[in-house]
This record gives structure tokens, sequence and C-alpha cells, in this order.
């Protein structure tokens, strides 16, 4: 009981950690505020099950960090009869991908945060264009994003690109102001205006594919130590397409002694045609206007391949019900949970879960899910569908050196002329494959 009040004492007079992207991803040194200068190195082989095929795999990772400065670097090949497999050693790209992640971290005195990586989990404002946007749901394809924030007392400012190699990816950012304006009972007004914009492939002169912009002004109502209640209300377009108006109340911990973060929000969006919040999320690279994913169904039968998902341009006036929950435990465990019910004529709800963590004895634990393009909530218990990803990546340690790490995929890879002429050349086109890899291996820490 005593610790309790402590750290809700402390937490009136703690800085707020910098909530973006990955910057407190529990699976990534130097999240939170306990850094601690250690290194970690880990070989690992085994079996692999690759699409429609076993092979061998070969795995080496090592992790530093040394201040504010941390790093992640990883890498696995698969060999066999006929050599590595080839969509991960075919491009110059695939000796960036060896970068897990390069990072410069926040602390409590100094609230700026970099990050360099493929992008895992960014969300602009309230999420009504970009929540949740990754660049790994192919995981052959992922590209290396740069994410940074900078949380002063007053201004915060947030940006990210999705591929920093090639700039033809996702750009987006945020700027939001605290002010000590009130209206009624709310008090202490925030205005956060965020744009995203797809350059398209077409470089950074040229017309993008989408382009969108929101804001969203959210107030505190009373005063509870480090529990906040925030009414939002927030307007969302994209240009030549739809906008949606929506609002909601968040009730969350900011920071409770530099030790735990979470919120539960519930709001509501009523949407024109041509507009799904959070469009740009986790199946955008893969699922947008030019490129998509083929409905593997029809693709392993004789019929015409078929497309999944339903487009932007195709979905009508509709209401979404969001309901959001999040823990976070800073530098140890997250649970997050995202679910938007769409109530229109289209499939087009959407469901995220998260649960990482690191377990005792150095042991690591990630479980994430994500699905799209379902009506009702009961579809959750059904057929998977066609935009799903999941990821099962499970460490766990052995004696005290050795490691078995079982890691298990279902995601999508792209397809190429050795599956048909017709996907040599035109947009890109994805396919649901699914990977398991049961590796042994040896850890140590230098």
């Amino acid at each position: 009981m005593r610790l309790l009040v402590l750290l809700l004492l402390a937490a009136s007079a703690s800085a707020q950690p910098v909530a973006f992207g990955s910057a407190d991803d529990p699976l990534e040194l130097g999240s939170g505020f306990s850094p601690r200068d250690r290194t970690q190195a880990a070989v690992y082989a085994g079996p692999a099950y690759l699409p429609d095929t076993w092979r061998g795999a070969l795995r080496a990772e090592a992790y530093a960090m040394r201040g504010r400065l941390s790093v992640g670097l990883g890498a696995t090949v698969h060999p066999g009869a006929g050599g590595l497999y080839g969509p991960e050693a075919d491009q110059l790209e695939d000796l960036a991908r060896i970068v897990e992640y390069v990072r410069w971290n926040a602390t409590a005195g100094n609230r700026s945060y970099a990050r360099l990586g493929p992008t895992q989990q960014v969300t602009l404002g309230s999420g009504a264009l970009v929540r949740r946007y990754r660049t790994t749901t192919a995981w052959d394809e992922r590209t290396i994003g740069l994410e940074a924030a900078r949380d002063g007392r007053r201004v915060r400012l947030a940006g990210f690109a999705g591929d920093v190699l090639s700039l033809d990816g996702v750009v987006g950012g945020e700027a939001s102001l605290q002010t000590t304006a009130s209206v009624g009972p709310v008090d202490d007004l925030r205005a956060t205006v965020a744009l995203v914009h797809d350059l398209g492939g077409v470089g950074l002169s040229g017309d993008s594919t989408l382009t969108g912009g929101e804001i969203t002004v959210s107030g505190r109502y009373g005063r509870r130590g480090p529990l906040a209640l925030r009414p939002f209300a927030t307007h969302a377009r994209y240009l030549g397409h739809g906008s949606t108006l929506g609002g909601g109340i968040e009730v969350g911990i900011d920071n409770l002694g530099d030790v735990l973060r979470g919120h539960a929000k519930v709001a509501a969006f009523a949407s024109t045609d041509d507009f799904v919040p959070g469009h740009v999320g986790p199946f955008y690279d893969i699922s947008n206007a030019t490129d998509r994913i083929v409905d593997d169904a029809s693709f392993f039968s004789s019929a015409p391949d078929e497309l999944a998902g339903t487009q932007i341009d195709s979905v009508g006036t509709g209401v979404d019900i969001v309901v959001d929950l999040s823990v976070i435990a800073f530098g140890r465990l997250e649970v997050s949970q995202h679910l938007r019910r769409h109530i229109g004529d289209e499939r087009a709800s959407a469901f995220s879960l998260r649960l990482a963590g690191r377990l005792p004895g150095q042991g690591r634990l990630a479980f994430e899910l994500e699905r799209q393009d379902f009506r009702g909530l009961f579809d959750l218990f059904g057929d998977l569908g066609q935009l799903n990803s999941l990821i099962l990546d499970v460490q766990l340690p052995v004696g005290s050196n050795g490691v078995v790490y079982v890691r298990s995929r279902y995601g999508y890879r792209r397809l190429t002329a050795d599956d048909g002429e017709v996907y040599a050349d035109g947009p890109p086109r994805f396919l649901v494959e699914r990977r398991f890899e049961p590796l042994v291996g040896l850890r140590v820490s230098l």
C-alpha cells in the first residue's frame, strides 16, 4: 500500500514518457526510463517451414545498449537443396533488413526519441487516419523506416517515414499544442493536427495516391491525480475521397511513477463515402489503390484471381464504434487491444491484439493478431479470411546459455514470375503465407 501511495504521488511530478511508435515497446532495449548498458549475442539453428517446403534455418542476432543509444541486429537465412531462400537473398535491401532497430531513447529529463528500422506500430492523432501502421506484414518486403518524436512541456512533435531508402512509402506527422483554455468543465484543451501522405512510388516530386489531414481537440475533465478523463472530438479527411467526424472519451494514466501507463477509450466515427477510420494501418502497404492481396482460394484453383479486401473507394457511408484498451509497464510488458466495429454495408471492421513482454531469465514472448475485412464480432471466431496476420515469437532460456526459440508467422509474400507470368509485371500482388521455425541456440552476455 505504501508503495502504491508513493507511486501515485510521484506520478504528478514525473515526466510522461514519449508515447509514439515503438518508443515503449518492451521487446526493444531502451524502452522505459531505466536504461542499463548491456550487450547480448545469440546464434540459432533448426528446421523451418516456409511456403510449401521445409528448409534449414540459421540465425544470428546481437543487441546492445550504451547510454541513450540501443541497437538490435538480426538475420536469418534458410539454406536448402537449391541454395538460399530466394526472397531473402535477391535484393540489395536484404542487407539493410539486418537492422531491427537503432534507437535514440527518451529519458525522464529529455523526452526526445528517434528510431530507425522496420516500422511496427505508428498511430497519428486519434487514429482516424493512421492506426498501427507497419511495414512488416509482408515480411520479406519490409522496409527500413524512421520515426521520431519530441515531447515538450506545451508542444509535441512526431513524425515517421515508412521507407527511408527508396523514399516511396508513407510519410506522416503530427503537431500538438497544450493550452490553458477551457470549455465549461473541460480544461487544459489540446489541439493536434496530423497529416499523412503516400508518396506512391513516384518520388518526392510526384503526386500521391493518398493524402489526408486530421484535427483533434481534447481536454481534461476534472482532476484525479494521475487518473485522467479526456473527452475529444476529431475531424479527418482524405483528399479526393471522404471524411469523418468523431468523438469519444478516454480514461487513462499517463505515467504512474515511471512504471505504468494505461488507457481505455470508447469513440464513435460517422463517415461519408470513401472513408474508413484507420485506413493507413497494418495492411495498407499490401492492400491499397495499387497493391492488392490475391484471394488464396482462387489462386489455388483454375478460376481467375480474385482480389481480397474492401478498397476505400468502395466504402459507403457508415458508423464505426471503437474500443481501445492498453496497459504498458515500461520496459517489461505490453497488453493492447483495438476493436473497430463498422456499421455499414461493407466488410470493414478491424481488430488488433498484442501481448508482448520480457520473461524471467531473459525470455521473451510476443503474440500479435491483426484482422480486417470482417463484419460482426462473431466473425472473429470464424474463418480467418484474407486480411489477417498472426505472429507468435517465444524465447525460453534453457540452463545458463541455452535458448529455445519458436517463431511462427501468418503473413504475406509477394507473388513473382515464378508464380505465373501474370505477376512478372504490373502492380504488386500478395498471397497468404505461413512460416514456422523451431530453433535452438546459445546466447551470451558480453
